[in-house]
């Protein structure tokens, strides 16, 4: 059995997948996301960017990695961890 810490973060997890989840499709893999947009001054680039935390323990996101997401098609230009779930930027 998992101990209460790891409980409550997949708790966490569930819920917050439920209220603002959207599926978005990887690679042809439908996964839940949630968006997570910053503004130039919050980023470590110019410009607005677009990510996505990716709640999914098997994914492993590379770079070019074709995404699905509202209908629109994007390339995954970088990624990173975030809070133990992948987090990718896409154009």
């Amino acid at each position: 059995m998992a101990n209460r810490f790891r409980q409550m973060v997949a708790r966490m997890d569930a819920v917050t997948v439920r209220q603002m989840g959207e599926r978005v499709l990887i690679n042809g893999t439908g996964y839940d996301a949630i968006e997570s947009q910053f503004v130039a001054e919050m980023g470590p680039l110019a410009g607005e960017g677009l990510s996505l935390v990716v709640f999914s323990d098997s994914m492993k996101p590379r770079r070019h990695d074709v995404v699905i997401w509202k209908g629109e098609t994007y390339k995954i230009t970088r990624q990173q961890m975030f809070n133990g779930k992948p987090q990718i930027w896409i154009e």
